[in-house]
Parts: C-alpha cells; sequence; structure tokens
C-alpha cells in the first residue's frame, strides 16, 4: 500500500472510469478501466456496474489502494454520499440512495479500510486541472467545462472553494444571470445551435458542425466571435471577483478555443488585466485525477 496512491473514478451519464493515480503529481498508474452503464436501471443494477469497475481497477494493480475518490454529476449531497439527482433523465433511480453506503456493502466486504470522498464533476475537472494539468503553476483558477450545460470549479492554492463571498454557492455558475437568462443557456451546445439557426435558418448538431464551416461561412466565424466576446463578459466578471487571473476551459466547445481565442483573451484582459486563457490539457482525465486529489 503506498500512501500517495488513491483510485480516482469519474462517473457519467452512460459510462464509468477508473484508475489508480498518483496524487503526488497525477501520473494515472494503471490502464484506466471504463464500464459502461445503464443510467435508467435499477439501483443495484447501478450501483453494481460502479462497483464492478472500481474492483477492476483495484484488481489489476500490484498494490493495495484504500482510497477512492468519485467524480459525481450533481445534484449530490457530496459531504454524506447521497444522491439527489431527480428529473434529469438518467440515474432517477439512484435518488435518495447512500451511495457511499451501498458502495461499500458491493465492494469492501472483504478490503479492510477503505476510504471514500465525492465530488461534484465539474469541481473535479477543476482541480485534477489546477493540481496537475493546465493550471498548475496558478494560484487562483476558475475551470469551466463548456458543453451540454456549463459546469464550474474554483481553486484557490491547491484547494476546492465552494463556500466563500468571491465565489458563487457550491462553486457553480451555471444558474448566474446572464442577457436575459442564466450562463447555462448563454454557453452552452444548446446556444451555439439556437444562434447558428438564427443567423442561417440551418440546424446543427453543436460546435463541431459549425467549426468545421468556419473557413468559409460568415455566420460561423461570427457565431464564435459573439460566443467568445460573451464568454469573456462574464468569465471576467467571475474571475475578478474570485480574485485570479487564470481561466481553464474544458468540454466539448473548448476544442473550438482557437476559432474564439481572439475575443475571449482581448475581452477577459480588459476586464482582469493579465488575465489568461488555457485549454484542458488532461482533457478526459481531468475528473479521475481531481476526484483521486481529495486524498491530498
Amino acid at each position: 500500500m503506498k500512501d500517495n496512491y488513491a483510485i480516482g473514478v469519474d462517473v457519467g451519464g452512460s459510462h464509468v472510469c477508473s484508475a489508480v493515480v498518483d496524487i503526488e503529481d497525477g501520473r494515472i498508474l494503471s490502464e484506466p478501466v471504463t464500464t459502461p452503464v445503464d443510467s435508467s436501471a435499477g439501483a443495484m443494477e447501478v450501483v453494481a456496474a460502479w462497483a464492478e469497475n472500481v474492483r477492476l481497477s483495484m484488481s489489476g494493480f500490484s498494490c493495495k489502494v484504500n482510497r477512492v475518490g468519485f467524480a459525481f454529476p450533481g445534484p449530490f449531497d457530496y459531504d454524506r454520499g447521497i444522491s439527489l439527482i431527480n428529473g434529469v433523465g438518467k440515474y432517477e433511480s439512484v435518488y435518495g440512495l447512500d451511495v457511499a453506503q451501498t458502495l461499500r456493502s458491493f465492494l469492501f466486504s472483504d478490503a479492510g479500510d477503505v476510504r471514500m470522498r465525492f465530488v461534484n464533476d465539474a469541481s473535479a475537472f477543476a482541480l485534477g486541472e489546477a493540481l496537475y494539468g493546465a493550471a498548475a503553476d496558478a494560484g487562483k483558477v476558475l475551470a469551466l467545462t463548456l458543453g451540454t450545460g456549463v459546469g464550474s470549479g474554483f481553486v484557490s492554492d491547491r484547494k476546492l472553494v465552494v463556500d466563500s463571498p468571491d465565489v458563487p454557492a457550491n462553486g457553480w455558475v451555471y444558474c448566474l444571470p446572464f442577457e436575459d437568462g442564466i450562463a447555462d443557456e448563454a454557453f452552452s451546445t444548446r446556444w451555439v445551435v439556437k444562434r447558428y439557426r438564427e443567423l442561417t435558418g440551418l440546424l446543427v448538431d453543436g460546435a463541431r458542425d459549425v467549426a468545421e464551416r468556419y473557413d468559409t461561412d460568415e455566420s460561423a466565424r461570427k457565431l464564435f466571435s459573439e460566443y467568445g466576446a460573451r464568454l469573456a463578459a462574464f468569465a471576467g466578471r467571475v474571475l475578478k471577483k474570485f480574485g485570479g487571473k487564470t481561466l481553464v476551459i474544458g468540454g466539448n466547445i473548448s476544442r473550438a478555443y482557437p476559432l474564439f481565442a481572439g475575443p475571449l483573451d482581448e475581452g477577459l484582459r480588459a476586464i482582469v488585466p493579465g488575465a489568461e486563457v488555457r485549454v484542458s490539457e488532461l482533457l478526459d482525465r481531468s475528473a479521475l485525477t481531481g476526484a483521486a486529489s481529495l486524498f491530498v
């Protein structure tokens, strides 16, 4: 058993992935194990799939690891390990379930003293990038995941910040007001689809479709310019209140960052002099390492 080893687990809507992580430097020490999960299945079937995934990571490693950090989507009682997911079309069956205790009954009856901790998946992304990834040298970091929704995490001096006058409740920006709605509508894939249809009358699946048209489509260029400027106005305000200078972006829309980098970088620095944007380095490994880092 090594004191600097922990298993990081990233629970997604259709799969779960886990691996052994060296929490000193963020290295992933085992081949990540990915298991499909039917999020519409019964509670015991769902938890059994999660447990089997973690068991495979445990058994496939050369020495015993007795700490497991889970990155879960919300809503979730992360302190107690109880799922509060309801009305979002996935994992309805585990609503109100003591996930920590149920997992323990599946996994740890003969595994000795195993510790479990839980964190929001976007917060895990933030921790992974702030401790081991794109912002490992930064003191205060605002991390945003831009995709089907807008996830967020705030990290200061390598610690997650969820309860401070300088950050929104739980560190979640998705519900903050922006323009005529909230951030989740303003910067998600839904906005990209809606705005492109307004400009062209055409329906696309998301940012990737628009990005592929960038070189030949003036509307695509206009859309990304607007996206960058609007994101700068929003993130700049949040980052300034937090007292940070580093914005890390991830998620599917971040892959198009070169197409909106100009207006985002310029607009951000106009609000926070010296601010910089960094794109996720760890990608789909951010949440794994961030979840494991709960034991740092």
